[in-house]
């Protein structure tokens, strides 16, 4: 019977397992299908995109997208997602675009495609370029770089995103950073023997250090210029490099190499070949009229800078033919040709004001002022200086406008930006619920289909009891027909000896006499029989008695067995009820738990952001790179908070011929430490800048009294204050500078002709609830040598601990400031910076850390 049963269960199971395996081998290619359909709606999007269509590529990305994620097919999602992106970028619908950008990065970070993912990135720095939002699309190129450098990618790839970085990092006009860019791009292009190339980078490396004052590097880039135009023959470019290095030196007092450079320039012109374009020999010859007009050899520069207009004029160039008269102009002038200066520059206006040639017209208007006033004609000279002022300031303000344009698409892409992250993010946690529904739905289906197979097996197995029975019916209907049989057999041979007998009694009788003996023993003989007869019916009784017991005893323990499975299965439904309700308990606990954490995830961008913003504002207090560059040309800083905003800032001005630097350490760090710097920057605007007080020991007075009254320190007993350090610097005849230092809490540290000096403020600070309401702070006059460095620093530096819980201590960073500052201050730099992270290692920053370096 059992194994009858496993027979029966052995074939279902096999059925159902049959059928399951059809349905998946039909989901399979159903699927593969699937995907052939998307990567063909993809390749078609593609196209599109290449011929401009941009809504139908669109249309048809999104189809294959759709179809990409309903079948989980995740190369087809990344892949239509990036063409995505770049279709809406084509539109300008650049929110969109960046939705899709963001889900391609995330399927090709699932998918390990770092190529693919480099593309997306650049994708969006390109898009954030095009809308002149530098700082944005620098963060995605580096990014993208940092992952290229990772994967040893081509170096075509790597040059790339360096020339977008350096481009962005120039329009931001953050100079420092474009020549780290441009010098990382220098190697690339020596490396891949790109020699166009590395001399474009060369001549940017000379502007931009030329822009930072940085005149050694200028002169350094404009040689290696020159060494590359001799080996070209490129006359045109060697004259504008000899010339650069000329003015060079000039500007830095080397007036024997300046004028040697600005000869060489001269004697390029009985060398420049045959075949050199119109254009390039026009530049040539206002190249050596420039040198000429250096040298005082006026009529030379002439000569040549009209052999540059009569070229400008056949080309038709209406500004070139400007500016090569205002070169005219001004050559007439330092030569004391005012007449002739005169009619120049008003030819050279007449061309540019109908072209609205502004930076044509800057230069003109100049020229005009310098000739009316040698001319002693003050009202020209006053009205030509005032168009020239006006122009200046407008040509400022509109460039101040682009900045402040770009800063606010800045903030506003960062803000859109983040939007974004965030909606994505609670799409995918939707996706997520979803998703989990979706499989208990499937879970669900799955045990209601175990359920019925289960219930189809009890089917089967009550048919088998039931064909058991009549099994067992049968089998007893024929064991009675069998004992029927016995009995007719029995009675027919029964018959058949009593007709023996018969036969026999016959015989005997006639044979009575001789047969005595034989019938005697034919008697023993049927008595036997008899007897074997009545123990053979004894035996066939008993097995069916046997059988019947069996199959009663067998019905019994049937009952029983059902009996207790009945009872089995009551206990496992009331388990399985109890199991669901704590699954349903559990479920709500679940998203309950899933909804607080999306809340809170929420919740943590949003300070983030606005702790970010926080940090931009921030910034916007700290002295710009151009104010810091003017008032000190040679200098570094490292601020590195310790959170994103920070308790330390810095402050420049220069008032009344006088330079103001201060460096200031508030208390604590973070968003409180960051309110305490406003207030900070705040009272020193208002007691510098509009009081007009400028004594570094007044202005430490002044900043004490206003912390303590804009805290309402004497009634709410805040202790809140800060330690700083204030320098005043201004000229003291002849090449000594007059230093005057005020400081609380706070050490200058100054290398003056090579000695190491360190100057100890006031043992007391600024603010305070329990501190005196005024206060007199002392200060320091000191005569320095022009070329001494001051060190500011905030505490954050020397305190840092390694992850020893050593401080790195102040005996260490003077030991640092005299081995090092000898070297120029972006060495300086590198070894500060590298100095600090060597010590700290992976230990914790304790504090904000300020460390700013000036050579007066």
């Amino acid at each position: 019977m059992n194994r009858r049963i496993f027979r029966l269960y052995y074939f279902a199971f096999y059925a159902l397992l049959a059928t399951t395996i059809h349905f998946n081998a039909e989901a399979q290619e159903k699927e593969a299908a699937d995907s052939v359909k998307s990567n063909q709606l993809l390749q078609e999007a593609q196209s599109l995109l290449k011929q401009g269509s941009f809504d139908l590529a669109i249309s048809t990305a999104r189809n294959a997208y759709e179809l990409s994620k309903k079948t989980s097919y995740l190369t087809g999602e990344a892949n239509s997602s990036h063409v995505l992106g770049k279709a809406y970028t084509e539109k300008k619908e650049y929110n969109e675009a960046l939705k899709y950008y963001f889900v391609a990065i995330q399927a090709f970070d699932l998918l390990n495609n770092p190529q693919m993912n480099i593309n997306t990135l650049a994708d969006i720095g390109s898009m954030y370029q095009t809308q002149d939002a530098h700082g944005q699309a620098i963060s995605y190129f580096e990014k993208a770089l940092k992952k290229a450098y990772e994967i040893k990618s081509e170096p075509r790839l790597r040059i790339v995103l360096l020339e977008n970085i350096a481009y962005s990092y120039k329009q931001l006009e953050d100079y420092p950073h474009a020549m780290t860019t441009e010098t990382k791009l220098l190697s690339e292009y020596e490396r891949t023997g790109n020699k166009a190339k590395v001399i474009d980078t060369y001549k940017e490396l000379s502007l931009l250090s030329e822009l930072n004052k940085q005149y050694r590097s200028a002169l350094k880039y404009n040689t290696e210029l020159a060494e590359e135009y001799k080996k070209n023959n490129d006359l045109v470019g060697l004259s504008s490099a000899y010339n650069n290095i000329g003015f060079i030196y000039k500007r830095t007092g080397d007036l024997k190499a300046s004028l040697e450079y600005f000869n060489k320039v001269t004697e390029l012109v009985n060398k420049q070949p045959a075949k050199l374009t119109e254009g390039d020999k026009a530049l040539l010859h206002i190249n050596i009229g420039v040198a000429y007009t250096t040298l005082k050899s006026y009529t030379r520069a002439k000569e040549n800078y009209h052999i540059a207009l009569k070229i400008r004029e056949k080309e038709e160039n209406s500004i070139e033919i400007a500016n090569t008269q205002n070169y005219l102009a001004g050559n007439y002038y330092v030569s004391g040709n005012v007449s002739q200066a005169l009619k120049s520059v008003s030819d050279a206006i007449e061309i540019a004001e109908p072209i609205n040639a502004e930076e044509v017209l800057l230069t003109s208007y100049k020229i005009l002022h310098m000739i009316y006033t040698q001319d002693n004609n003050t009202t020209k000279a006053k009205k030509y200086l005032e168009l020239h002022r006006e122009l200046n300031e407008k040509l400022k303000e509109q460039e101040k406008a682009k900045k402040q344009e770009m800063l606010k698409k800045q903030l506003e892409i960062e803000r859109n930006e983040e939007e974004i992250k965030t909606l994505l993010a609670e799409e995918e946690r939707a996706a997520v619920e979803s998703e989990r529904k979706e499989n208990e739905i499937k879970l669900k289906e799955k045990e209601l289909a175990l359920l019925k197979r289960d219930q189809e097996l009890r089917e089967i197995e009550y048919k088998n009891q039931l064909l058991e029975k009549e099994r067992t019916e049968q089998a007893l209907a024929l064991a009675q027909q069998q004992l029927e049989t016995e009995k007719k057999n029995r009675e027919l041979v029964s018959l058949e000896k009593e007709k023996e007998l018969q036969n026999l009694e016959l015989k005997r009788k006639a044979l009575e006499d001789e047969k005595q003996k034989k019938a005697i023993q034919l008697l023993e003989a049927d008595k036997k029989l008899q007897d074997e007869q009545l123990k053979y019916t004894y035996w066939m009784f008993g097995l069916f008695a046997l059988i019947l017991t069996i199959i009663i005893i067998s019905f019994i323990q049937k009952r029983k067995a059902n009996k207790k499975l009945k009872a089995q299965q009551l206990q496992i439904t009331n388990q399985n009820n109890e199991l669901q309700h704590n699954m349903e308990e559990l479920q709500a606990t679940q998203e309950e738990l899933e909804s607080q954490k999306g809340q809170l995830e929420i919740q943590h961008r949003k300070i983030t952001f606005s702790i970010q913003y926080a940090q931009r504002i921030q910034s916007s207090i700290l002295p710009s790179n151009s104010l810091i560059n003017s008032l000190f040309p040679e200098n570094f800083i490292t601020y590195l908070p310790k959170d994103i905003v920070s308790g330390d800032f810095y402050w420049m001005e220069e008032t009344e011929g006088k330079k103001i630097v201060s460096i200031v350490d508030c208390t604590g760090h973070g968003v409180p430490g960051a309110l305490m710097s406003m207030i900070g920057s705040t009272t020193l605007n208002e007691i510098i800048n509009q009081k007009g007080i400028t004594d570094p020991a007044e202005v430490l007075n002044k900043l004490h009294e206003g912390v303590r009254t804009k805290l309402s320190q004497e009634e709410s007993q805040n202790h809140d204050g800060m330690d700083l350090g204030i320098c005043v610097i201004e000229p003291n005849g002849g090449q000594k500078v007059k230093l005057t230092y005020a400081g609380a809490k706070h050490t200058l540290y100054i290398i003056n002709d090579g000695e190491l000096l360190e100057v100890n403020g006031d043992r007391k600070s600024i603010g305070g609830a329990n501190t005196a309401a005024q206060r007199d702070f002392s200060r320091q006059t000191l005569e320095l040598c022009q070329g001494a460095i001051l060190y500011l620093t905030t505490d954050g530096y020397i305190d840092q601990n390694c992850p020893n819980r050593k401080r790195f201590n102040k005996k260490r960073f003077k030991s640092l400031i005299e081995e090092v500052h000898h070297l120029d201050l972006q060495s300086q730099k590198e070894y500060f910076d590298k100095a600090l992270a060597d010590h700290k290692k992976d230990a914790e920053q304790r504090d904000d850390i300020t460390l700013i370096a000036i050579k007066i």
